[in-house]
């Protein structure tokens, strides 16, 4: 059975390797914030856009149904119905009475353009 020899590296290539695996680390730190950069910018086109259709507009995320029902100009049952059917999600808070459904902005904006249709 041989048994490998180990070489063992002299200072000069030590300090070669070292200021190569810096300068990798260097490059990579560098093709990596370039990466972040180029995601971080195309999230604020994304985000911009919709805000431009009005799909996110972060003071109306959610409605009410009485708010869908005035801009849609639908009855209450009519939104329970898409609500029963799966068209759309409805998120109830509070019991009995005191019990609001709320609708995602752009869940109701797609409804409402397909069924229009």
């Amino acid at each position: 059975m041989k048994t490998k020899s180990t070489r063992t590296l002299t200072s000069a290539e030590f300090d070669i390797l070292s200021r190569m695996l810096r300068e990798i680390q260097t490059e990579m730190r560098e093709l990596k914030d370039g990466v972040h950069k180029r995601i971080d910018s195309a999230v604020r086109n994304v985000k911009d856009a919709f805000q431009g259709f009005g799909i996110l507009d972060p003071e109306e995320d959610m409605w009410t149904e009485k708010q869908v029902c005035e801009r849609y100009n639908v009855d209450r049952k009519t939104m329970y119905t898409h609500r029963k059917s799966g068209r759309i999600t409805g998120y109830k808070t509070g019991t009995g009475r005191n019990c609001k459904t709320y609708y995602r902005k752009a869940d109701v904006m797609e409804l409402f353009s397909t069924v229009n249709k």
